[in-house]
């Protein structure tokens, strides 16, 4: 399950009214019942998901294709070539994505985009926030292979690069993980 430590401000909340279909309620109890949460937190998450990335998602480009599939194209590039793709995914896609869901491009946005898109992808991940140094640090379980994770080192580094920040950000490596320390 993902992780995430940070100083949220409060949020207020409202309540509504929702119908459903009866076998469509059924899903969702038995999922929220799997899950040992609530289904007004099931609820929730689903909606948030839609209102944070899913609404964006096509409009910028993004499809869903099989983990497997991804995982053979990507093996069979070579380093450099990943390292290309992840420089055009950054100038043509991440942006985009970016000012779609959050209206604005710069880490915070940045970061809150890369979270929603955890969350959908169901990575594992840990974010942690501090405030009073102003470090933000992700760490992605992703399971994919090297050449995975030298496409999301190279395509953090291209948005990092992109966004000037006053600071290099550092980076921690292995095969299925992917990590990194940046300072606003």
């Amino acid at each position: 399950m993902q992780q995430i430590e940070r100083n949220n401000k409060s949020m207020d909340s409202s309540s509504i009214t929702l119908r459903f279909r009866s076998d469509i309620l059924d899903k969702l109890k038995h999922e929220a019942a799997q899950k040992r949460i609530s289904l007004n937190t099931l609820a929730s998450q689903v909606f948030s998901s839609h209102a944070e990335y899913d609404a964006y998602a096509s409009t910028s480009g993004m499809v869903s294709i099989p983990k497997t599939l991804l995982i053979i194209m990507m093996n069979k590039l070579e380093e450099k070539e990943v390292e290309k793709l992840s420089e055009q995914i950054v100038m043509n896609e991440m942006k985009d994505l970016t000012l779609l869901s959050r209206g604005e491009h710069n880490l915070t946005s940045f970061l809150q985009t890369i979270e929603s898109w955890l969350r959908v992808s169901g990575f594992q991940y840990s974010y942690h926030t501090a405030d009073h140094d102003r470090n933000h640090r992700l760490v992605i379980q992703h399971e994919m292979g090297r050449r995975w994770s030298l496409y999301f080192e190279k395509l953090f580094r291209f948005v990092f690069t992109e966004l000037s920040l006053p600071n290099d950000p550092e980076f921690e490596v292995t095969d299925n993980v992917i990590a990194f320390k940046v300072r606003e």
